[in-house]
């Protein structure tokens, strides 16, 4: 076990806010992370962390070397967003595996969380491999590429099951380089990604946004639209609806700037609360 000191972090708004599955918090938050278990608890302006996972991974994982105050300052374009800062401060992106990251989010294709989270779990049960007693890690590409698509139905993933295997078998026999990616432009990687059955704009995006570290991008789903109309709908009033989050997204690029993606997530929790 070992001790973080943070600055502008909480640990409750990062885990809770939509952007990633496989943790849970009963008195510590616990994890699965690059096929170790991880607990941390925040106590004030320190983290606890216990796991083999080390130091400079966990500040990594968590975002803890982004210059939080430089991303609000550009971000903090009007009264909404100040608030959302101000209510939500310490909310952090983290830094997911690009494979877990984009199974997770072609599972969440017209999905709820719960479900999500519980088709997930099913997955690693059924074709990771276990870590200590009831934790397993996320399943390799070359695991989920050998599973005959019947076995995939105790993961109840109904019309995702195919997609999961399909971009499996791409990435296993290295028909997709899922990983070069993050070398490629924002707009390069969403192209490259949604060559892929099963992942459009939204999907792309969350991806980039959460694996790749493309800052820029911008997930639209219903929650972003519904706050992005509420608060910004004459930009984009006269658009036509198969264009609509296209252009939510943009506008966003251009009016909170290079990190919008954090502005997208400050958004979406709200959004989500609310509901």
């Amino acid at each position: 076990m070992y001790h973080i000191d943070i600055n502008d972090f909480n640990l409750d708004y990062t885990l809770s806010c939509g952007q990633i599955f496989r943790w849970e918090k009963n008195d510590w938050w616990t994890g699965i992370v690059s096929g170790l278990v991880i607990k941390a608890k925040q106590n004030g302006n320190g983290l606890l962390i216990d796991s083999k996972l080390d130091k400079n991974f966990v500040n990594a994982y968590f975002r803890l070397d982004d210059d939080i105050e430089k991303i609000y300052s550009e971000i903090n374009k009007d009264k909404l967003i100040d608030s959302l800062i101000q209510k939500y401060r310490g909310l952090r992106l983290i830094r997911q595996d690009p494979w877990e990251c984009l199974v997770s989010y072609i599972c969440s294709s017209n999905n709820t969380i719960r479900n999500i989270k519980n088709s997930i779990r099913r997955m690693c049960e059924c074709f990771g491999e276990e870590i200590e007693r009831g934790y397993y890690s996320f399943p390799a590409p070359e695991a989920l590429a050998q599973v005959h698509i019947s076995d995939m139905a105790q993961c109840r993933l109904g019309f995702r099951a195919p997609r999961v295997l399909k971009v499996a078998s791409m990435v296993a026999a290295r028909e997709f380089d899922l990983y070069g990616i993050k070398d490629m432009s924002y707009r390069e990687g969403r192209g490259e990604l949604m060559k892929i059955e099963g992942v459009g704009g939204k999907i792309a995006d969350c991806v980039l946004l959460f694996a790749f570290e493309k800052l820029e991008s911008f997930p639209v789903d219903t929650h972003i639209e519904h706050i992005m109309d509420s608060f910004y709908g004459e930009h984009f009033n006269n658009v036509k609806k198969s264009k609509k989050r296209e252009e939510i997204a943009e506008f966003a690029r251009q009016y909170f700037g290079r990190y919008c993606g954090y502005a997208q997530e400050y958004l979406y929790m709200e959004d989500f609360e609310i509901k």
